[in-house]
């Protein structure tokens, strides 16, 4: 009995045992927990490239209005409410403002309102766009670069950058043709920002502007206006077509020629105004980019500009009479010197200088070569962050604003497109309706399968 025990003994034993070689292991019996698969990303359709020939950016393409006020340092009012918009802007975008908008509410009112300027110790601010008090901030003309220390990393950074796109800008290493390259030419000026408006906002307009002819369809429903456009199609050729209410293409955009840039007057090439124009994007790239990365240059204020300044020549005094900006200048090349609120200070190249642009200020080339400066605006630093989104947004506002009296004779592209636009929806939907009437037989009875809207 024990010898038979012993020997099921062993055979179990031998059976528990794993095989050797080259045989099949057996499996685990050890149950495996069911895991839920991670989510995979979803696949993104592929993205049409974006169009280089034209910029989504309509500031890109759309001619800005000049921001400088008129001889007797009044700017010029919008049209429109401009508090209401603002209002109606914020309840779009569903923005909960942190800061108190009293200020700028106040601001609001004085542009609407207040006309003329204010003087006060030596300085002169406008009626209608000061932000602070009269006598808010009294620090001087010129400042210290040490209570402002990202100009000096600003300077630092963009100096070497400017200096070699504007030597791109100025020698192209490629060719182009078309309209291409028609953008891209750098247009230099000096009448944007220098210069002053001759004539008040509201002068009447001139016999030489052209006013929008007033369209006869205006007051008639969609019926009416199709079957005018379809009696004006059926008398083309005939000597009693009546008038176009909407002019050409080539008419619709009437272009302003400025008068020919003498070399030995201050120039000046304007990169940004409120928003980045299509130089500044186009050929000095890394230099908008480097400005955006700062909080008193973003959102931006005002101006971008490259000056140029003859050997010998100076600058007429100027004020922008704005207390809520300050402006440095930024020596790229050559000598020279700033006069600001009866302060003298010589550039020195890659140094910045920091000034206050209420008071009035000019620049002159000391030097025997062209003196090249950077000019930036820059929000002052006791105004608040949302301060700065409806000021940035007040400007843009003025700028696009298609009732502005700068734009009373011009049409901007965005208009003319949409007319186009309209136009061609008239059109399309008028060649519909004949071709269902020819379909169907035609004849009375208004027959056709489309109907008229």
């Amino acid at each position: 009995m024990r010898a038979l025990l012993l020997g099921i003994h062993l055979t179990t034993s031998y059976a528990l045992v794993a095989p050797r070689g080259g045989a099949r292991r057996l499996t685990s019996t050890q149950l495996h927990v069911f895991k839920e698969p991670t989510t995979p990303k979803p696949v993104e359709a592929p993205r049409r490239p974006k169009s280089k020939l034209r910029p989504r950016d309509p500031s890109l393409y759309m001619e800005p209005v000049p921001l400088v006020p008129d001889a007797e340092g009044n700017w010029e009012p919008l049209v429109s409410e401009i508090w209401t918009d603002v209002e109606k802007m914020s309840k779009l975008a569903e923005t909960n403002f942190k800061a108190e908008l009293s200020r700028f509410r106040d601001f609001c009112d004085h542009y609407r309102t207040a006309r003329g300027t204010i003087e006060s110790n030596g300085r002169t601010l406008s009626a209608q766009t000061r932000l602070f008090d009269v006598d808010f901030d009294d620090a001087g003309p010129i400042r210290k670069t040490k209570d402002h220390k990202w100009v000096r990393k600003l300077a630092k950074r963009v100096h070497p950058i400017v200096l070699e796109e504007y030597e791109q800008a100025l020698n192209p290493t490629t060719t182009r043709n078309g309209t291409w390259a028609t953008r891209k030419q750098i247009t230099w000026s000096n009448t944007q920002v220098m210069a002053v408006r001759g004539t008040p906002w509201d002068a009447p307009p001139t016999a030489s502007e052209e006013e929008e002819v007033a369209d006869p369809k205006a007051g008639m429903d969609e019926a009416a206006r199709d079957a005018a456009a379809a009696a004006e199609e059926m008398s083309a050729g005939d000597g009693d077509a009546p008038t176009r209410s909407t002019p050409p293409a080539e008419e619709m955009v009437s272009v302003v020629e400025e008068p020919p840039l003498d070399p030995t007057q201050y120039q000046q090439l304007l990169l940004q105004q409120v928003t980045p124009l299509k130089t500044g994007v186009l050929r000095f790239p890394r230099t908008m980019k480097a400005l955006g990365r700062y909080e008193a240059t973003s959102p931006p204020p005002r101006h971008v500009i490259i000056s140029r300044l003859p050997p010998g020549c100076s600058t007429e005094p100027r004020s922008d009479l704005q207390n809520f900006l300050l402006t440095t200048h930024i020596p790229l090349s050559g000598q020279g010197e700033l006069t600001c609120g009866g302060e003298t200070v010589a550039y020195e190249e890659a140094k910045p200088v920091v000034f206050d642009s209420t008071r009035s200020y000019s620049i002159k080339n000391t030097g025997s070569e062209d003196l090249l400066l950077l000019h930036v605006d820059f929000w002052h630093p006791a105004v608040t962050e949302d301060e700065k989104q409806m000021l940035a947004y007040f400007w843009m506002l003025w700028q696009f604003d298609q009732y502005h009296p700068s734009t009373r004779a011009k049409y901007t592209r965005r208009v003319n497109f949409r007319k186009d636009q309209e136009r061609r929806e008239r059109e399309e939907r008028r060649k519909a309706i004949k071709r269902s009437d020819k379909k169907d037989g035609g004849g009375g009875g208004g027959g056709g399968s489309i109907a008229r809207k």
